[in-house]
């Protein structure tokens, strides 16, 4: 056998290509396997690396101009206006039922209890005006938070001012609320 490169006789065989090649033209591998052009990636393999590293840099750019939302993170929020938005009510007291009503049905107003036409209206004795007792100030309202509180919503609902209800409790307005947690609403 002769050497692929010289012609000479050969001694080895290459065992990446399988080229046979003589002393001249290698040691462990043939001339032309340790040649930098053979180790640089075929085309197909190139356009593959190429288009992966501009998908991810449009893909990182994006995500710059628009991160992916954060729990808790203020975003707008599109809301179905045929169901009522639930009321915010402090823990341990119950929401006033609200009447069903067929289709169709609408709700009439109840009639106050009034002196009938056949009785004669009796005078009430007036009692003389005393001083109000005063009240002891009332305590902190217990809060279980639900989904969907914010400090701002829950302020609101008590009449407080919200870095006040997150001051109150120990936090701050960039502190998130956490689902079943109980705050304490001043009063």
């Amino acid at each position: 056998m002769q050497c692929f490169a010289c012609g000479n006789d050969a001694t080895q065989r290459c065992p990446r290509c399988g080229n046979v090649y003589c002393d001249e033209h290698g040691a462990n591998l043939c001339a032309a396997c340790l040649d930098p052009v053979s180790a640089a990636p075929s085309r197909g393999v190139y356009r593959v690396a190429i288009m992966g590293f501009l998908a991810g840099s449009v893909l990182a750019l994006w995500l710059l101009v628009r991160p992916p939302g954060v729990p808790g993170e203020s975003s707008p929020i599109v809301r179905d206006e045929t169901t009522p938005t639930p009321a915010l009510t402090p823990q341990g007291a119950t929401p006033a039922p609200t009447p069903t009503l067929a289709p169709g049905e609408t709700l009439a107003p109840t009639p106050t209890p009034g002196p009938s036409a056949t009785e004669a209206p009796t005078a009430v004795p007036t009692e003389a005006p005393t001083e109000a007792p005063t009240e002891a100030p009332a305590g902190p309202v217990e809060y279980l938070v639900v989904p969907g509180d914010t400090w701002n919503g829950v302020a609101d609902a008590f009449g407080v001012d919200a870095a006040t209800l997150a001051a109150y409790n120990g936090r701050t307005l960039d502190d998130f609320l956490q689902i079943d947690e109980v705050i304490l609403i001043p009063q």
